[in-house]
């Protein structure tokens, strides 16, 4: 297989340009394939709600490395800093591997792809550049030039059996952690809860979605004091089938500003528009994302990134309804099939 390695950053993962493994909606992917794990990141911290670099083995497509915004050792840090108001000059360095001394890598074979994220960045980036990437090889640090090509590739719909196995699909209530993970560019920072619906007889006439809202951090000085239950959380509609899209997403704040004084929010799922609804999802479709087709294999994901509270997501795949009931409490989403 040939990887480009002559630029960094060569792709860009969102809803609408390369729209592969289920992007949020209000978020920005960035991917470099390299075949060194020794990097160094030289960037300015982005006005974002979150933001961290992932480096996965592409021969299995597991993570080995992490880090993310309040864990980056920098002289200013606004996201663990609470003293440091957010301007866009404030300055990180990331040097993975010091402690091998720069030893090359013997096997130039090995493949990696190293995924920086974005959640809720202004202008997407977080209002500064991307981050410089280097690599150690012959002896020194090389820059590698990022990529400035402007048309990225675009992936519609591909109405396929799923390749994510469904579990327990069109069941009332039926929100659960994804039970395999093998093969997805999971990030350790999130949790996932998901309900699938087998729509191949086209059966499918709606949903109603009941989900309590945890708390978010409403400005950079909360993130660095820690003053939330959740660092971001959405509801997005996702395709199961090749390269499982995301179709449409409803960020935290908007579901927030929706919801009742006990911070219950009610969403709707129809093929249709419906009157007097605030929020509606819509089930993917595989033209115009307008429900004039249907798509077999779809599902309604919640998503919570850096949860820090007793009623979060939990890390627990195989657990049945009701442990997960009585972990989330009050807080487990509720869905309904019509």
């Amino acid at each position: 297989m040939f990887y480009n390695l002559t630029c960094a950053w060569c792709f860009i993962a969102n809803s609408t340009l390369l729209n592969i493994e289920w992007p949020d909606g209000n978020s920005q992917y960035y991917g470099t394939i390299i075949n060194s794990s020794l990097i160094k990141l030289d960037g300015v911290f982005p006005n974002s709600r979150y933001f961290s670099f992932e480096m996965y083995d592409l021969q299995t497509w597991e993570p080995f490395w992490d880090i993310h915004d309040v864990n980056i050792n920098a002289p200013a840090n606004p996201y663990n800093n609470p003293t440091i108001p957010y301007n866009n000059s404030l300055n990180y360095q990331i040097d993975l591997n010091i402690d091998n001394h720069y030893q090359e890598q013997k096997n130039k074979d090995k493949y990696y792809i190293l995924i920086y994220r974005i959640y809720m960045g202004v202008n997407n980036t977080g209002g500064v550049q991307l981050p410089n990437l280097s690599l150690f090889y012959n002896k020194k640090w090389n820059h590698i030039e990022p990529c400035n090509d402007k048309s990225r590739p675009v992936i519609d719909i591909q109405d396929t059996p799923p390749q994510y196995p469904l579990y327990k699909p069109n069941e009332n209530n039926n929100f659960y952690p994804p039970q395999n993970k093998s093969n997805l560019f999971i990030n350790y920072d999130a949790r996932y809860m998901i309900a699938f619906y087998n729509n191949s007889l086209d059966s499918f006439m709606g949903a109603k979605i009941q989900l309590k809202l945890p708390d978010y951090p409403a400005s950079m000085e909360n993130i660095a004091e820690g003053k939330y239950n959740v660092r971001y959380f959405s509801v997005s509609i996702v395709d199961l089938s090749s390269p499982r899209q995301t179709t449409q997403t409803i960020s935290d704040n908007i579901l927030k500003n929706n919801s009742n004084e006990n911070g219950v929010i009610c969403l709707y799922l129809f093929c249709h528009n419906l009157q007097n609804i605030s929020l509606q999802l819509f089930p993917p479709t595989t033209n115009d994302h307008n429900c004039s087709g249907h798509t077999q294999y779809f599902g309604v994901l919640y998503r919570q990134l850096l949860p820090q509270f007793v009623n979060e997501i939990p890390n627990t795949p195989n657990a049945d309804q009701n442990e997960l009931m009585k972990m989330m409490g009050d807080y487990y989403p509720e869905i309904r099939w019509f």
